[in-house]
């Protein structure tokens, strides 16, 4: 009684005849190749049916040469590190004999069916295009109930091959890209400008913002820089938007429409104009600009200095009054420039400035500045946050330019914000208005734009010097090559084509190597040939 219901719980019949394997002679059940699971093992060649690819040949992953990511589907692509979980999972979705979508093609090979028991990487070389794997697979050989389980540990080798992705291929075909961002800073003054400057510094430092950038060309008054996905484009711009102050503007051309399908190819063009204002600008700010709802606060009919460039604009008074430091400094809105431009007017650029020696410094004796010292040595300068005192103080300087020093006697006094940088002896930079001639629009702006309580003072004090380099000349050294001379008209022109074009090239490179682009570019090549 209890083995009929033993045979029963297991689901053999209770009469069950045992037969001899065929091979080794140990009784087994019947089935139906009549051979117990090791003998069956040892005949049935599960390895050749593991390491089968599409259509009888070998297993290939694809892999896209340039950035190095493996595919996933026609259209997907994405990075996998060597040996990864990820990669793994990646591999096996790739071997036919384990999908269930084969499984009419396991049983036509004698397997009713196959189980991945596991998995582990078999160790090869980096660069030998091969990744190779160690399964062990559960598989039952016939049909149930006369079926035999048998299981094997056996490698499977993948190939890997290049294919580019759509990626890359768009990146090496000409008039791919779908958005374009176009950086410029326009200023009157002819200078160097600064916003790039500081856009250029700022792209080095973040690579994260310049990988989605397909190319980038020099203009005129700045950059332009081409994406694949408009997304990428209006990422782009949202940084460079917390670099420096700047306006947007968007527009579409559509460049080739298809009715039936209702689909269109359509560019999108982003132009970012910079505020033509860079730091140690000398700027008139109309008093009638508070007026028109863009003034810059308390600062509305003064003359100030740009002391930094973010997101907003910051200006310090050029002549502050010795009530508080705070009433010297006020910040502009991008929005609020460009809806009054015409009340910003720059004086000078940093160009203009020159070389004042200072004679005597006494701090503003005011309730918020830091107390006044008795003995000049025990005050304290700023040097960094760890100074205890705060950056800029009010303060009467006494000096005279460095040009004049012993030669003249002539000394000027001024109201400057820097009186926690500044100590007798030390070098700094301003503009000088006694000896500055300004132009016919300029002068009707000081008489016309200023405030009553505004006094326009003799020098403008607008940043120390750091250390001394033995003068500000500069050595220029210019390679001086003959020209060739050209025996018509014909080749002038070619040859005047063909130094621009090199002008440009080099142009080009100097702005891409600043930015960051040609060392990736060097660091991808390099990849691909190792």
């Amino acid at each position: 009684m209890s083995n009929t219901m033993s045979n029963t719980m297991t689901g053999q019949p209770s009469t069950a005849i045992e037969i001899p394997c065929c091979l080794c002679g140990t009784m087994i059940l019947p089935n139906a190749a009549n051979q117990c699971g090791a003998c069956l093992a040892q005949q049935f060649d599960l390895k050749s049916i593991i390491n089968r690819g599409p259509g009888g040949s070998d297993i290939t992953i694809h892999q896209c040469r340039k950035c190095r990511r493996y595919e996933h589907t026609e259209t997907y692509y994405q990075y996998h590190e060597p040996e990864s979980p990820t990669l793994l999972s990646l591999c096996l979705k790739n071997i036919p004999a384990l999908q269930h979508a084969n499984h009419h093609q396991n049983r036509s090979r004698g397997l009713s069916s196959i189980q991945l028991i596991d998995s582990m990487w078999i160790w090869t070389e980096p660069h030998s295009m091969r990744l190779k794997l160690r399964l062990t697979i559960r598989a039952d050989v016939g049909e149930s109930p006369r079926s035999v389980t048998i299981q094997q540990r056996l490698p499977v080798e993948l190939i890997v091959k290049f294919k580019q992705c759509k990626d890359c291929n768009r990146e090496y075909t000409n008039r791919t890209w779908q958005a374009l961002v176009q950086v410029r800073q326009k200023r009157k003054l002819e200078g160097t400008k600064k916003g790039l400057v500081l856009l250029e510094n700022a792209l080095a430092k973040n690579s994260d913002a310049r990988k989605h950038v397909l190319s980038m060309e020099t203009t005129r008054n700045g950059f332009d820089f081409y994406f694949l996905q408009v997304m990428h484009a209006q990422q782009f711009t949202s940084y460079i938007a917390k670099v420096a102050p700047m306006k947007t503007k968007t527009t579409q051309k559509m460049v080739s429409e298809d009715v039936r399908n209702n689909t269109a190819n359509v560019k999108h063009t982003t132009v970012c104009d910079l505020v033509p204002l860079c730091r140690d600008d000398l700027v008139i700010c109309d008093k009638n600009a508070a007026k028109d709802g863009c003034g810059a606060g308390k600062l509305s009919g003064r003359m100030c200095i740009v002391n930094r460039i973010s997101s907003l604009v910051q200006f310090v008074d050029a002549a502050p009054s010795r009530n508080s430091i705070e009433s010297a400094f006020a910040d502009l809105h991008p929005e609020k420039y460009w809806k009054g431009e015409k009340h910003y007017r720059v004086v000078f650029t940093s160009e203009r400035l020159i070389r004042f020696v200072v004679l005597d410094v006494e701090l503003c004796d005011c309730s918020n500045q830091i107390p006044y010292y008795e003995n000049e040595d025990d005050r304290i300068l700023y040097n960094g946050p760890q100074s205890g005192v705060d950056k800029y103080a009010l303060a009467d300087v006494t000096l005279m330019r460095e040009s004049d020093f012993g030669e003249s006697d002539e000394t000027f006094l001024c109201t400057t914000h820097l009186g926690n940088l500044l100590s007798p002896g030390d070098t700094v930079l301003g503009y000088d208005l006694v000896s500055s001639v300004l132009p016919g629009a300029d002068e009707w702006s000081v008489q016309n734009s200023f405030n009553a309580s505004f006094v326009l003072p003799d020098v403008v004090l607008v940043k120390k010097v750091k250390g001394s380099n033995g003068g500000d000349e500069e050595d220029i050294n210019e390679d001086v090559t003959e020209k060739p001379k050209s025996k018509s008209s014909l080749s002038k022109r070619k040859e005047r084509r063909r130094r621009k074009q090199e002008k440009k090239v080099r142009e080009l490179e100097a702005a891409a190597s600043r930015m960051g682009f040609l060392d990736e570019t060097e660091t991808s090549s390099d990849t691909n040939e190792v």
